[in-house]
């Protein structure tokens, strides 16, 4: 077992009842709370035990380091994130008609669920930088959304007239994906941060998309 595995194995370790499970959970929370606050992952144990009133001791009881607890709470955001981008992504794909009306849709689940996560997302992106563990779950939850999005779109597959449809909704998803990711400072795009209005760029992103996938190429 290596040692990002090692990391992982530890982040998962997590108590199941009673009072272990209440600070533990206050621990998790505590820490991502405070990287919101901050923007980044600068906070130490000890700002963890006091905002969530636990002791320092019982934190290094659980996580052997901060390293650990930084890798708990990605796990957990990432499954709350999954989580609700699987139900707006099932609920698009099942709620749209035309090839059109699903762009949008998909656009709107994207974009809103990366919005409502944008502190901690932001926050474990910087991290992502330099830690490779935290860079790899975050592929793997990117990969998921990439997935079930491409897929949607393959519904439509006799609509697209681009010569590979599989290449289409490939640059598709990755156009959305990083225009949103800059539009909320995800990463190194920090400066670029809420530019514009939200509600053009979703707009004219699901129209640009749309256009890119039902129109031929110029011979």
């Amino acid at each position: 077992m290596d040692k990002q595995d090692i990391g992982l194995t530890t982040a998962l370790r997590a108590p199941v009842q009673g009072r272990s499970k209440a600070s533990y959970e206050r621990m998790i929370a505590a820490a991502e709370a405070l990287m919101v606050e901050r923007g980044s992952d600068e906070f130490t144990l000890l700002e963890v035990s006091k905002k969530g009133k636990v002791s320092i001791g019982s934190i290094y009881n659980r996580f052997e380091s901060k390293d650990a607890l930084l890798h708990a709470v990605q796990l957990r955001v990432l499954e709350r994130v999954d989580q609700q981008m699987g139900q707006r992504l099932a609920a698009a794909r099942h709620g749209a008609g035309e090839l059109e009306a699903l762009v949008v849709a998909l656009t709107e689940a994207v974009a809103e669920t990366l919005r409502d996560n944008a502190g901690i997302m932001r926050a474990l992106m910087m991290r992502a930088s330099v830690d490779p563990l935290v860079a790899a779950t975050g592929k793997t939850s990117y990969a998921a959304t990439a997935n079930s999005v491409k897929e949607a779109l393959l519904l439509h597959a006799s609509r697209i007239a681009q010569p590979d449809p599989l290449r289409a909704v490939d640059s598709v998803f990755r156009v959305l994906y990083a225009s949103i990711a800059r539009y909320l400072g995800f990463g190194s795009a920090t400066t670029a941060a809420w530019e514009g209005d939200w509600e053009v760029l979703k707009q004219d992103l699901a129209r640009m998309m749309a256009a890119f996938l039902v129109t031929a190429p110029v011979v």
